[in-house]
């Protein structure tokens, strides 16, 4: 199943994100998520954010898929990091919102 997610909001008021990435998800029964991340744009961005939008993709996925009896291996192709307009509960929330709509769409 792939997961496209692609959410920017920027503004002066502060109240801005960005949420871009691409990833594989392959449904187990193992009632564990695992996410991987293959590559991050920039590539120089701090490993810091990657490890918190990492988490933050699993726990967005766990919300949805844990009550169902589900669990996931998900690869994230391409992670594109805004330092400046960083929000990791956005890419839990993001998360949850698309594989909730694929969930929907596959039943």
């Amino acid at each position: 199943m792939k997961l496209s997610v692609k959410k920017i909001n920027q503004a002066a008021s502060g109240g801005s994100y960005v949420v871009i990435y691409d990833a594989l998800m392959h449904l187990n029964d193992s009632g564990q998520v695992e996410v991987a991340v293959e590559s991050v744009e920039p590539p120089d961005t701090d490993a810091d954010f990657v490890h918190v939008a990492r988490g933050a993709i699993r726990e967005g996925a766990e919300h949805i898929l844990l009550p169902l009896g589900q669990g996931a291996s998900i690869i994230v192709q391409r992670l594109v990091i805004n330092s400046t307009d960083f929000k990791a509960n956005r890419f839990a929330l993001f998360t949850a919102q698309e594989i909730k709509r694929l969930m929907e769409v596959r039943n």
